[in-house]
């Protein structure tokens, strides 16, 4: 009966290390052929990233040689399921094959596209390391800047959420702070003393006046150019129209402006837009619960909205984040679905069938095209006039500035754009501000 016993003791103990050798992601069972999957996209220009889905690849890049009809790519990240691939200078039409440890496979043919604009990132200012400090470019601190916007003079208003701040970048990239002292609370009242909750982003109108989407006091508050902080509308955590501090908000994420002064809100966890008119009464101007719907009104759903922009028309574009869409509702209220399919991703190509990975931040150039931070594919996007999607800058996750097809943004959060068309990006994860210009400027 011992025997018994200690036999199964340790049937039980291998088939327990089998499974729990076989249940590592990272490991690749050797008695299993590796297997492509899928590869995305299967169009694209020299220096841009590609995903190949498989089964069995090797978790150690150099054991995956990844060629482009016979020239050989750099692996960015490897794992036993997935390669992140950087699509090969001097490459040309035809197979792309994989080599995992001797196994030749074939992923079907790869079209290389003609490079479209080309863009350079370069660093505006910000450091590595987290902090409230003025200065001048790296020298200047941040501590998780979350949003960004352009006033009329050209310098960058930035929303310093973690050091609960507004802070102020020169096009030079000298760095001072506005308001909030570091201290998180709610105070109205001077600059010098006013305190702010997790600021998350803003809007500037014609007057000069900044109106920020302060998320855990559930509250838009405004700061005058004189340099008085007061709070527009919100109270508690709730939601309730009304005028000024009867409404209440749940964590508004952004805020945009019209031409006629009117505010609009992303209210995340209400899912809903709000309208702010210029004498404070807070309504619903699109959306209902938590969903997906196209429609007019609150016959509209949307799903922790996070990010707007205004148009000249005054129809307002919405980064509708967890449906990983961009939206557009006109004046009257009309929700429409302009770009991204509702699955994460990163596809690229018609608006409609291109896909997104929790668009966050959103802005129009002086063209009408959309540039969009793209959060987790740590990219920044366009939509043009045409309706179509590219990539402007970013790749893997990670910080390097340089050409925008090997740039790299750690979860960029919202973006701006000058007149002239440079992008500025507020880029989360790596506390700086970045700048992106055309390559030729």
């Amino acid at each position: 009966m011992k025997v018994k016993k200690y036999i199964g003791f340790l049937g039980i103990s291998l088939l327990f290390c089998l499974i729990m050798a076989c249940d590592d992601k990272n490991e690749r069972p050797e008695n299993i052929d590796p297997l492509i999957v899928s590869v995305s996209p299967k169009t694209a220009s020299e220096g841009a990233i590609i995903t190949i889905l498989g089964r069995n690849l090797s978790p150690k890049q150099e054991d995956n040689i990844v060629k482009f009809n016979g020239t050989e790519a750099i692996v960015l990240e490897a794992s036993a399921g997935e390669l992140k691939v950087i699509v090969p200078d001097g490459g040309s039409t035809g197979n792309l094959t994989i080599n995992v440890l001797g196994k030749e496979l074939i992923g079907g043919v790869f079209t290389y596209e003609t490079p479209g604009v080309e863009y350079l990132v370069k660093t505006l200012a910000g450091g590595s390391a987290a902090g409230l400090i003025d200065g001048i470019g790296g020298d200047a601190l941040f501590n998780n800047p979350e949003g960004v916007v352009i006033d009329g003079e050209g310098n960058i208003i930035v929303s310093d959420r973690t050091n609960n701040a507004i802070r102020k970048i020169t096009p030079s990239g000298e760095v001072s702070t506005l308001a909030g002292n570091g201290n998180k609370g709610y105070v109205d009242g001077p600059v010098a003393t006013a305190q702010f909750n997790f600021p998350w982003k803003s809007a500037i109108d014609s007057k000069g006046n900044i109106y920020v989407a302060e998320r855990d006091n559930d509250r838009i508050r405004k700061i005058t150019p004189e340099g008085m902080v007061s709070t527009v509308a919100g109270s508690e955590r709730g939601f309730a129209n009304g005028k000024g501090t009867e409404a209440k908000f749940n964590q508004p994420l952004d805020v945009a402006v019209d031409l006629l002064g009117n505010l609009y809100v992303a209210d995340n966890i209400n899912h809903n837009i709000r309208k702010i008119t210029t004498d404070g009464v807070v309504s619903t101007f699109a959306g209902s619960t938590k969903g997906f719907a196209d429609g007019k009104g609150e016959a509209a759903q949307f799903n922790n909205p996070s990010g707007l922009e205004v148009d000249k028309e005054g129809n307002v574009y919405v980064a509708d984040r967890a449906n990983h869409r961009i939206r557009k509702i006109t004046p009257n209220g009309d929700v429409t679905t302009i770009a991204g399919t509702g699955s994460a991703g990163n596809v690229n190509g018609n608006a409609l069938e291109s896909k997104f990975n929790q668009p966050y931040g959103i802005a129009l150039t002086k063209e009408g095209e959309l540039i969009i931070a793209d959060l987790v594919n740590n990219s920044i996007r366009k939509i043009d006039s045409d309706g179509q999607v590219s990539t402007i800058a970013g790749t893997v996750s990670g910080y390097a500035d340089g050409a925008g097809r090997t740039a790299k943004f750690n979860q960029p959060t919202d973006v701006a754009v000058s007149s002239d068309g440079t992008i500025y990006v507020s880029d989360l994860g790596n506390r700086r501000i970045r700048k992106i210009t055309l390559i030729d400027n």
